[in-house]
């Protein structure tokens, strides 16, 4: 007799993924791809602008200021801060790089040195020039630069016209080609004595090459007035020493100086008009053949 055996009967149930909160967040990507032309390119832009950002910052952050004795510029002594000039008219596409020097009314130095200056521009007319403000117009009988003692020393030019001066004590001993020495000699010229220090400045340009120096005077109620002017070793390769407006205590030109056009003896390179008055005069000029270039 056979044994029967019902078979067993399993209902079947889905199965379901499990849930749970983590499941249900974004994945993040953590693997990047740095070979792709792309990236590479979206990099760099990056750092460019990065780049160009911190320049922009540093030009904007930065006031650009002219510190004396910087050529292309004109300082009004005794403040140290320029302002910069205008190209020239002969060359306007070019920087100017002037050297010019003002004045204010009332202003008092103790010392202004002038020393290793390299001068000179093609088709200048005047390389190192003391004037009044044209601009403002300038006059009047106080409207000078007021100088103790003025000493030009180892300095050259092709010419020099000077005018316009009174001079307690002149000496000339300069190498000139060529000369004409006017100097009225006139005993009522006031002796320029500055030995107070007191509340002055010491300004001094060195070691540059510029086109030109300007000396201006500013004011014409005062003037200006400097206990030393200091000249060494300044030379120009074109253009005029041209001198105006100076009452000074003394001046001296040794023979380390040296003027001269290579136009001759016979035809006068170097200037001091019959405008200059001077209490003394010592005159050691000597003519000889000089071309400065």
């Amino acid at each position: 007799m056979r044994k029967f055996s019902w078979p067993a009967l399993r209902i079947p149930f889905p199965h379901l993924p499990s849930i749970t909160i983590m499941s249900l967040l974004p994945t993040l990507r953590t693997r990047l791809n740095f070979g792709g032309t792309k990236v590479t390119i979206g990099a760099l832009a990056i750092v460019a602008i990065g780049f160009t950002a911190t320049i922009w910052v540093t030009v904007a952050g930065s006031n650009h200021e002219i510190i004396f004795p910087t050529p292309g510029a004109e300082y009004e002594l005794p403040s140290v801060i320029g302002e910069r000039l205008p190209p020239d008219d002969q060359t306007p596409m070019t920087a100017s790089q002037t050297l010019r020097i003002g004045f204010k009314d009332g202003t008092r130095l103790d010392r202004v040195v002038l020393k290793n200056l390299d001068l000179g521009k093609t088709d200048l007319v005047t390389a190192f020039e003391v004037t009044r403000n044209a601009t403002t117009g300038v006059t009047g009988a106080q409207a000078y630069l007021f100088i103790g003692d003025i000493v030009i020393t180892n300095s050259s030019a092709p010419t020099l016209a000077w005018g316009n001066m009174e001079l307690g004590s002149v000496s000339l001993a300069a190498r000139v080609d060529g000369h004409t020495q006017e100097i009225q000699q006139d005993s009522t010229v006031t002796q320029v004595i500055i030995d107070s220090d007191r509340g002055s400045g010491t300004y001094t340009a060195q070691d540059s090459k510029v086109d030109r120096v300007v000396l201006q005077i500013n004011g014409a109620t005062k003037g200006a007035s400097i206990g030393v002017l200091e000249i060494d070793n300044v030379d120009a390769s074109v253009g005029a020493w041209k001198w105006d407006y100076i009452k000074a205590g003394s001046l001296t030109m040794d023979g380390t100086n040296e003027i001269g056009n290579s136009t001759g003896i016979d035809v006068p390179s170097a200037v001091w008009s019959d405008t200059i008055s001077a209490k003394t005069v010592v005159d050691n000029l000597v003519d000889t053949p000089i071309s400065v270039r």
